[in-house]
C-alpha cells in the first residue's frame, strides 16, 4: 500500500484482521507496532530473528571448499570467452584467499571479436586465431587489481602454454592449479617447455580433480 510515497510491507506473521491502515502514516505505524505486539507469538518472533525452538538455525555444511570454489570461478569466467572451440578461464588468488585477478581468452582491447579470426586450422597463418588471441592466464595477470601477484596462486581451466608460463613466472606467482591437460598436448614442445620453466623457477603446479562433475548455480537460492 502506498500513500504520498509512504509504503508498507506487511510480514506474513501479522494478523491482518486486526490491522487497518489509514491514510495517516504516523497513525499507521503505531497501529502496525501494536498489531505486531498483539498478534505475533514467540515462535513467530523467533522466525523473524532467525531463531527456531530457542536455538539458532544450523549452519549450511555443503559449501564449496576453497580449491573447488576458485576452480569453479575460473570456469565461470571462461563463459565470457567468445572462442567457438576452446573457452579458458583463469583466477589469481592471494595468500588471504582473495581473488585479485581474473581473465579469459579473447582478442586484445580494440581488436573487434567480429573482425579478427577465430579459426584454428587455416592455409594462411594470418587467418588463424593463434597470432591474435590473449590467453586467459595473461589476461588475469594484466587485469589484476593488486599491486603485485607475488606468492599468489593461479587457477586455470587448462594447463598454461609456454608463453603464459613466462608471464606467470615473471609475475611472481608460485603455484599453478590446472584442471585439464589434453593428452594430445602432453608431449607438445609448448607443454614440455612450460613444465621445464616451472620446475626451474620452482613454481609448483598440479592438476585439480574436482569433487563434483557439475556445480549448479541457482540465481535465487538463499533469497528469502
Amino acid at each position: 500500500m502506498s500513500n504520498n510515497g509512504f509504503e508498507f510491507e506487511v510480514d506474513k506473521c501479522i494478523n491482518l484482521d486486526k490491522l487497518t491502515l489509514s491514510t495517516h502514516p504516523a497513525l499507521d505505524m503505531e497501529r502496525l507496532k501494536e498489531s505486531v505486539k498483539e498478534t505475533t507469538n514467540v515462535s513467530e518472533m523467533d522466525k523473524m530473528n532467525g531463531v527456531q525452538n530457542g536455538s539458532p538455525h544450523k549452519r549450511v555444511d555443503d559449501v564449496l571448499e576453497w580449491h573447488e570454489y576458485f576452480m569453479a570461478s575460473a570456469f565461470l569466467v571462461a563463459k565470457r570467452s567468445k572462442d567457438p572451440v576452446t573457452r579458458v578461464g583463469a583466477v589469481i588468488v592471494n595468500e588471504d584467499n582473495k581473488i585479485v585477478g581474473t581473465g579469459y581468452n579473447g582478442m586484445p582491447i580494440g581488436c573487434s571479436d567480429d573482425e579478427f579470426p577465430w579459426d584454428k586450422n587455416t592455409h594462411d597463418e594470418l587467418d588463424s586465431k593463434y597470432l591474435y588471441v590473449c590467453h586467459a592466464e595473461m589476461n588475469a595477470i594484466l587485469n589484476k587489481n593488486s599491486a603485485d601477484t607475488k606468492r599468489c596462486k593461479l587457477y586455470t581451466s587448462l594447463f598454461p602454454c609456454n608463453e603464459c608460463a613466462k608471464v606467470i613466472i615473471q609475475s611472481g606467482i608460485k603455484e599453478v592449479i590446472y584442471m585439464l591437460m589434453c593428452d594430445k598436448h602432453k608431449q607438445k614442445p609448448a607443454t614440455i617447455a612450460s613444465k621445464r620453466m616451472f620446475d626451474a623457477a620452482k613454481v609448483h603446479y598440479w592438476q585439480y580433480i574436482p569433487q563434483h562433475k557439475t556445480i549448479v548455480i541457482d540465481m535465487y537460492e538463499g533469497i528469502p
